[in-house]
């Protein structure tokens, strides 16, 4: 039986893969990629993640690092966050 708030692994890559183009892009001053890389990784969250702890957690993430910028190291932090909360076990 699979565990209801299991990430599927394609889910998790395409968000892992999401949010560190995000960190390069805030971290290198590219506020327009950033921002757009964030849109995606929270519409994959709402869409694809489980109602729960986890979607939430990435959800503020993305929204976090999206009011953080043009603070691209700011941005990039929660944008790390954010992706280590997609890595967690079951929150």
């Amino acid at each position: 039986m699979t565990d209801p708030d299991e990430v599927p692994h394609d889910v998790r890559a395409s968000l892992d893969q999401l949010l560190a183009e995000a960190r390069a892009a805030a971290e290198r001053g590219d506020a327009d990629t950033a921002r757009a890389l964030l849109d995606t990784a929270e519409t994959v969250a709402i869409k694809k993640l489980p109602s729960g702890e986890r979607r939430d957690r990435v959800r503020w993430g993305c929204a976090a690092a999206l009011d953080a910028l043009p603070n691209g190291d700011l941005a990039a932090a929660y944008a790390t966050a954010t992706a280590d909360a997609v890595a967690e076990p079951n929150p």
